[in-house]
């Protein structure tokens, strides 16, 4: 990801809790996370889609800048001041 380029800090937890609550939010269970350069590709099951035809699995690419945006809120959400990013 480019996203630590522009960060203070680097901070895996902070993506990761933010990732955490889209996931919860959603109800993905299964779910697979790969790094990319541009961001993070999310796939999750959806457990109770059995439906013929139906993907059991949702597919996201999650960029940069929707990373961002995830973390501010998440930061938002617990009252606490966001990182700011910078750029490279």
């Amino acid at each position: 990801m480019k996203l630590f380029r522009g960060m203070s800090r680097s901070d895996y937890q902070d993506v990761m809790r933010a990732l955490g609550y889209f996931i919860d939010d959603h109800g993905y269970c299964d779910v697979r996370i790969i790094e990319t350069d541009d961001g993070v590709v999310l796939q999750g099951r959806v457990a109770d889609r059995r439906e013929i035809g139906d993907s059991s699995y949702d597919t996201f690419l999650i960029t940069d800048e929707d990373i961002k945006v995830m973390v501010r809120d998440a930061f938002h959400r617990r009252g606490q001041t966001p990182p700011t990013y910078s750029e490279p």
